[in-house]
């Protein structure tokens, strides 16, 4: 069982949506500063103006996590499907035989995770796990308010083991690809892992769908 004060910074951390463009801009240079500057990920030279930013950007939902004194500890999108160039992971990651997706109407991709540097131990002991979760939880409401009944997410396998040990199970649908790094391709139903959680982790459960 997870301990859920990990989950509950209530002392430190705020958890809201993203819509104010000078918000917007606040995560697209944080994502700058990590993915080009500290872990080369992307190449600084395509984003002259220090803004890491995409097309997937503008049917996104955006999501993070303030300090008290306003500055952004973690940031998270959820991108919609878009007609003309689907969902990022369908663009960079091959899919196993025979997999069968949802219908792209009720589903969504978990996308562009990001820490601010000075974050990644908090005090108290919380360490990457609790940023991570307030960005999470605010997306997982968010998910359930729009009927949004599935994640897709490209991630590294420490995060997903991270996740899977408080009960956030994401199922491998493709193999390990070079996406800005190796990552593995997967999806996670919602209504499974709600069931999930009730038999093996309710407090956390419980916290999710607590009031940001």
């Amino acid at each position: 069982m997870t301990d859920l004060k990990a989950f509950r910074p209530e002392s430190w951390f705020n958890t809201r949506a993203i819509t104010q463009p000078q918000d917007l801009e606040t995560l697209f240079r944080l994502r700058y500063q990590v993915y080009c500057r500290e872990q080369g990920l992307l190449n600084p030279e395509h984003y002259p103006d220090g803004l890491e930013r995409d097309a997937f950007d503008d049917h996104s939902a955006h999501f993070a996590t303030f300090d008290q004194d306003g500055r952004v500890a973690a940031a998270i999108r959820m991108v919609r499907p878009d007609s003309a160039c689907g969902l990022p992971f369908q663009q960079h990651c091959p899919l196993f035989d025979n997999v069968l997706l949802p219908d792209p109407a009720l589903a969504g991709e978990v996308s562009r995770l990001v820490l601010n540097r000075g974050f990644r131990t908090p005090p108290g002991g919380g360490g990457t796990g609790t940023v991570v979760m307030e960005v999470y939880r605010a997306m997982y409401q968010h998910s359930r308010e729009q009927d949004i009944r599935y994640w897709y997410a490209a991630m590294e396998r420490p995060l997903a083991r991270l996740l899977a040990r408080i009960g956030v199970v994401f199922v491998p649908i493709g193999p390990v690809s070079d996406y800005s790094g190796p990552v593995t391709p997967y999806l996670l139903e919602l209504d499974g892992m709600d069931s999930h959680l009730v038999q093996h982790n309710p407090d956390f459960l419980k916290y999710l769908r607590s009031a940001l």
